[in-house]
């Protein structure tokens, strides 16, 4: 578990503008925002883009780096 106080390192791979329709003929535009860090595979995050700035892609990135590494990791064979 990353602590709080802890920085964690993060490579942007990609930032891609995606436009979606969630309503009939209501263009959304959202920033794919594609990262890889700490021994994780790569991740996507989706942030509206009226909503983004540099501060709040970190922030993103940072919750989903500490929920990935919550998760229950399986291991077997097949």
């Amino acid at each position: 578990m990353v602590r709080p106080e802890e920085e964690i390192e993060v490579t942007v791979i990609s930032r891609e503008e995606v436009v979606t329709f969630p309503k009939i003929a209501t263009p959304v535009i959202n920033v794919l925002v594609t990262y890889v860090s700490m021994g994780l595979p790569p991740a996507t995050v989706t942030i509206p883009k009226d909503q983004w700035t540099l501060e709040y892609e970190k922030r993103v990135i940072r919750e989903d780096i500490e929920a990935r590494l919550k998760r229950e990791v399986q291991t077997y064979r097949v």
